[in-house]
């Protein structure tokens, strides 16, 4: 908890707010330097900030807590009871943004995709180190050096599995950011680079957190992973952009 003043933050919020404010300057900074006006970056955060929080919220209703939610509906907009799943958070999204780039910007939807996606990485690195204040999202027990306590939980020390994500988070916004100056990929390339960034490494990341087996000897996490990454693969395949030739 951090106080300013007289009011309390709690440490997750803050970095749940100041991903966005990150991504926002991202996009900004990218949607600008084609000649896209301010106004429809600031659209563009109110849209994403709403597709983050509704989406992730059904996502963890629906995903992972559909059972209790269902005997308990009235509390599906106690968002502060319950927690955010991140699948649910890029389908909603994907979802705002197709909205966007249709009803706002009118540009194709992966023009708009392509130029939020690095903004993303850097909000989801955010959230982890948010889950990682909150004692949330824990990770297997581990006798590795940099194993953490978590003193809310118990006294296990445990993969700090949210450092892992956080950080693989960060250079992937890096790469993404690079590669959009060095290589001004086709469309959609960012995109495809995106969703195989993040959720190759996600579904192996899974294996050192705590969790039920659902499906194949998979965990909830690694199985809505898998089409994340199909879609990213066949974006990526569809462009065949590693394949171009400079004639």
């Amino acid at each position: 908890m951090l106080v300013l003043g007289q009011r309390e933050f709690t440490w997750y919020a803050l970095l749940f707010v100041s991903g966005l404010l990150g991504a926002y300057g991202i996009a900004a900074r990218t949607m600008m330097a084609e000649g896209i006006d301010i106004v429809y970056v600031n659209v563009l955060l109110i849209f994403v900030a709403l597709g983050v929080v509704i989406g992730a919220r059904l996502g963890e209703v629906v995903f992972y807590q559909w059972s209790y939610y269902r005997a308990h509906p009235r509390e599906i907009l106690n968002i502060w009871h319950g927690g955010l799943a991140s699948h649910g958070a890029a389908i909603g999204i994907a979802s705002v943004l197709w909205l966007y780039a249709r009803l706002v910007v009118r540009k194709p939807f992966f023009w708009v995709a392509d130029h939020a996606v690095i903004g993303i990485a850097f909000a989801a690195a955010c959230v982890r180190f948010g889950n990682l204040a909150n004692s949330e999202i824990l990770g297997k027990p581990t006798s590795v050096p940099w194993a953490v306590v978590f003193d809310r939980v118990d006294s296990v020390p445990r993969h700090p599995v949210q450092v892992y994500e956080g950080l693989w988070y960060i250079a992937l916004c890096l790469a993404l950011l690079l590669a959009r100056q060095r290589w001004a990929p086709p469309q959609g390339v960012l995109s495809g680079l995106f969703l195989v960034g993040m959720f190759v490494p996600r579904f192996f990341l899974e294996l050192t957190k705590e969790g039920p087996l659902v499906f194949a000897g998979m965990n909830t996490g690694q199985v809505l992973s898998v089409p994340l990454v199909i879609a990213g693969a066949l974006l990526l395949g569809r462009s065949g952009w590693w394949t171009r030739r400079e004639v």
